[in-house]
């Protein structure tokens, strides 16, 4: 087994509220970045949120589709969650049971060393899913169900992790360095994220119908949706990742999501900051700006970010670039967008500028194929995620019809992503260089 670094900073910036922030992985990305809300927030004047994506001479396969609840996998998920809690309780019963320090303090090893290994075997487990949805041995959806299978694993291990941190804190003259926990815990998190866990709840039908969007490389899976009048985001790239090297310093870690998204550190929520947590061999850096929150990753062996996670809501999205066409009365206008991007449909009647209700259409010219997105309601507005391609809006209102053909705009891409290695340390501005460090 490949040993799991040994460091960990918690690196504060600007930020006292986040110092007390400590989420469970992704699952808590919004709940983590507590205080004011984007709503209570000035907007940027700028419109460019940078994102980590898939180069196009890269990208293997790209989809777009509508998940419903599906009882098999639903079922799949449950039996899933009931057996981790199951043997979270026995590992936790089996370890209390035992009065001798020296017995117990081996068993909490032998336990943190299985949840270390199926964390590994996870990394196996999303890399072959990502090969056979690229070799067309997956659907989309069952890309999804896969992904959100891995993601509810990784959850009850991170539960596990937590109860076997607290044993050995609470057994006389035993610990187990924090480094070793806390590098299991960004582990992890490379298994979840906001559009898998979302995922899981429309399969489950805790949630509603989503439309979804998967992007793959030979290595690396971009999924995003809208939901809940929120976009969400996520992005693993392990072609990004270089485990074999480590050294790098929370304060570069922290300067290479400066760099790498000006925009949303130029407008970050000064009484939330950004705060960086690191594990030796990544380092998580969680930033609350005006328009939503980002978590970005940093491999300590490559300095680039390879995981991302975005969430924003609709409203602080920005229009994008406008495409129009007007016909039978009917002025149709698709606010465009990058692909899997936050993609907003209006409709109005030509003459008036009133927002008009019907029913939508979406067909991607390179599968022919026309999907019904829903009804732009009282305002005239839908939202959904940009194909990867070119694609055709359709409304129908009575005897009029409208239809709009366009394509999407390039990937907002982040600004530096080098694996150039620095000796020297960057120096923050002064507003920025306040830093204070502790163990995490």
């Amino acid at each position: 087994m490949k040993a799991l670094p040994i460091f960990v900073v918690v690196l504060l910036v600007a930020s006292p509220v986040l110092a007390a922030a400590n989420p469970g992985g992704v699952a808590g990305e919004a709940a983590a970045l507590s205080g004011a809300t984007p709503a209570q927030l000035e907007p940027s004047s700028n419109d460019t949120i940078r994102t980590l994506d898939i180069e196009d001479e890269s990208l293997v396969r790209s989809r777009v589709e509508t998940e419903y609840v599906d009882l098999g996998p639903s079922l799949d998920f449950a039996s899933l969650r009931a057996v981790g809690q199951i043997q979270t309780r026995a590992s936790v019963e089996r370890i209390e049971s035992v009065d001798d320090v020296s017995s117990r303090s081996q068993l909490i090893l032998g336990e943190l060393n299985t949840v270390e290994q199926r964390a590994i075997a996870l990394q196996s487990a999303q890399q072959s899913v990502i090969t056979q949805f690229n070799a067309g041995e997956l659907s989309a959806r069952e890309l999804l169900v896969e992904l959100a299978r891995i993601d509810t694993e990784a959850r009850d291990l991170e539960t596990r992790r937590v109860a076997l941190r607290e044993l050995a804190q609470e057994t006389p003259d035993f610990s187990v360095d924090s480094g070793r926990l806390a590098a299991l815990e960004r582990e992890l998190d490379t298994f979840t994220g906001p559009v898998r866990s979302h995922a899981a709840d429309v399969i489950s039908g805790k949630a509603e119908p989503t439309r979804f969007s998967a992007r793959t490389s030979q290595s690396g899976v971009v999924l995003s949706a809208v939901a809940d009048d929120t976009y969400i985001r996520e992005v693993y790239r392990s072609d990004l990742r270089d485990r074999d090297r480590s050294g790098l310093s929370p304060t570069v870690a922290l300067d290479t999501v400066a760099e790498n998204y000006p925009e949303v550190w130029a407008s970050r929520a000064t009484q939330n900051g950004a705060d960086v947590v690191g594990a030796g061999n990544s380092y998580l850096v969680r930033i609350n700006h005006d328009r939503g929150q980002l978590y970005a990753y940093v491999d300590s062996g490559s300095r680039q970010v390879f995981k991302e996670s975005q969430i924003r809501p609709l409203e602080s999205v920005s229009n994008g670039t406008p495409a129009t066409e007007v016909k039978d009365g009917l002025e149709l206008t698709v606010y465009r967008t990058y692909p899997g991007g936050p993609l907003r449909i209006q409709l109005n009647e030509s003459a008036s500028g009133d927002p008009i209700d019907a029913n939508v259409t979406i067909g991607v010219e390179a599968n022919q194929e026309s999907t019904f997105l829903g009804r732009t309601g009282p305002d005239g507005t839908i939202w959904t995620v940009s194909p990867s391609s070119t694609y055709s809006i359709t409304v129908i209102r009575g005897n009029a019809a409208v239809v709009l053909t366009t394509a999407p705009t390039a990937v907002p891409a982040l600004a530096t992503n080098t694996t150039e290695t620095n000796t020297t340390e960057t120096v923050l501005p002064p507003t920025q260089s306040a830093l204070s460090a502790s163990a995490a």
